[in-house]
């Protein structure tokens, strides 16, 4: 299955290289956590492939010299594995929001409290603007109801407190409060989530009505305002 986690955090202060370089290894981290694989280098993007693979970023997790000669952040820095593991940070054009993503492809050793615990460092670390998981593209193939909305997929945080009783057909509702968020989590489905699974994604549609039935699922551009 393909995996795709996406944090929306605000920062404290705009982006750094030695701040990025911070993010990225801790990236890595979660990526090990989740496949139980660690990856001997992470590389940034080059024009062609012989190019990015002299552009050595991490061995392991431990950052390269390469790293402190990118001069300043501009707007998006990627690193990779192999075809099957990426990870991005991408400035979102609103204050000191940033979006960190996790591409992670054909992986088969994952299941829903390993994705929750390995979250719990970024939940605790930063404030958290909006944090969607997905499988199997549910979003990339708009399967979700509203294209203008955020996609509930197999998991959604919220920055609201959302009731069982309000949306009965999700599997779990996990509230979370401490010093930096104030919401919820939803998750459509108990077990791994399919995004090309009919019966998921009817699912998953069942929770975005009900949500913006209620006036709680934001617009995705409200979400930066």
């Amino acid at each position: 299955m393909d995996l795709s986690i996406k944090l929306d955090v605000e920062l404290q202060e705009e982006m750094s290289i030695p701040l990025l370089i911070d993010i990225f290894s801790r990236m890595i981290l979660t990526c090990e956590l989740i496949t139980h694989e660690k990856e001997d280098s992470w590389y940034l993007t080059g024009d062609t492939l012989e190019e990015a693979l002299q552009k050595k970023a991490f061995n392991g997790h431990t950052p390269t010299d390469l790293l402190e000669t990118i001069p300043y952040f501009d707007c998006m820095e990627s690193i990779w594995a192999n075809e099957n593991k990426s990870l991005d940070i991408k400035y979102t054009s609103s204050g000191l929001i940033y979006n960190l993503e996790f591409k992670l492809r054909d992986i088969s050793i994952f299941n829903k409290a390993s994705i929750i615990d390995v979250l719990g460092y970024y939940v605790d670390a930063y404030k958290i603007v909006c944090m969607r998981i997905d499988i199997n593209g549910y979003r990339y193939n708009d399967k979700n109801v509203f294209p203008d909305r955020l996609p509930v997929g197999w998991m959604l945080y919220l920055n609201q407190i959302i009731t069982q009783e309000q949306v009965p057909m999700a599997a779990q509702l996990i509230t979370i409060e401490n010093e930096k968020n104030k919401g919820t989590l939803i998750i459509s489905k108990e077990g791994v989530f399919d995004g090309s699974n009919k019966d998921d994604i009817k699912k998953s549609n069942e929770i975005e009505i009900q949500l913006t039935a209620l006036g709680l699922l934001p617009l995705i551009r409200e979400i930066y305002n």
